[in-house]
C-alpha cells in the first residue's frame, strides 16, 4: 500500500476549505463568507382540496403540502438571500387559491385533469411569474414539490433545455 508524502492536516479546517479571515470591515468579511457559495431556500405551505378524475372518478380529498425551492448566489449586506416572509407570502397566496376547493370547478382544471402533476406545474408557473414581478432581483424558482399524502409527491422544475 503506497504511503502519502503529504503532511497530515493538523488544522481544524477540512482539506480544500479556505478559512475565513477577519478582514478589516464587516462588508469585506460578508463578501468573503459568500464567495463561491450557492444558496437554496425552500418554503412549505399546506392546503386541503378535493378533486376527481374525469369522466367517472370519485371525488376525494387530499391534505396537500407544497414546497417551493429557490436558488441564488447573491446575499445582501445583512447576509440574507431573501426575506423568508417575502417568498412565504408568495407561496401562501398561491396555495390559498386551491384551499378548500373542488379543483375540477376552478380554472384551469375545468379544462385539464386536476392531477397532482398538473397542479404542481400550474403552481410552478404562477409562482415563477409572481416572484419575477414582486422580487425581480430575488432568487430563482428551481422546483415545486407537491405531496398528496405524506409518502407520495411530484416535483416539477424548469426544463433546462427551454429555460
Amino acid at each position: 500500500m503506497p504511503t502519502s508524502t503529504r503532511p497530515p492536516n493538523t488544522s481544524s479546517q477540512p482539506p480544500n476549505v479556505v478559512p475565513l479571515h477577519a478582514p478589516a470591515n464587516a462588508e469585506a468579511l460578508q463578501a468573503n463568507a459568500s464567495r463561491g457559495i450557492t444558496y437554496e431556500v425552500a418554503i412549505d405551505s399546506f392546503f386541503g382540496a378535493s378533486h376527481a378524475m374525469r369522466p367517472k372518478g370519485d371525488r376525494h380529498t387530499h391534505s396537500f403540502r407544497v414546497q417551493a425551492a429557490f436558488v441564488t448566489d447573491h446575499i445582501d449586506h445583512n447576509g440574507m438571500t431573501v426575506g423568508f416572509r417575502e417568498v412565504s407570502d408568495l407561496l401562501n397566496n398561491e396555495a390559498r387559491k386551491y384551499a378548500n376547493q373542488f379543483l375540477n370547478e376552478i380554472e384551469p382544471f375545468r379544462q385539464i385533469q386536476s392531477t397532482g402533476e398538473n397542479l404542481a406545474a400550474i403552481i410552478f408557473h404562477n409562482l415563477h411569474e409572481a416572484i419575477t414581478i414582486r422580487i425581480p432581483d430575488g432568487p430563482r424558482l428551481i422546483a415545486v414539490t407537491l405531496w398528496e399524502n405524506p409518502t407520495s409527491y411530484i416535483r416539477v422544475s424548469r426544463d433546462s433545455r427551454t429555460a
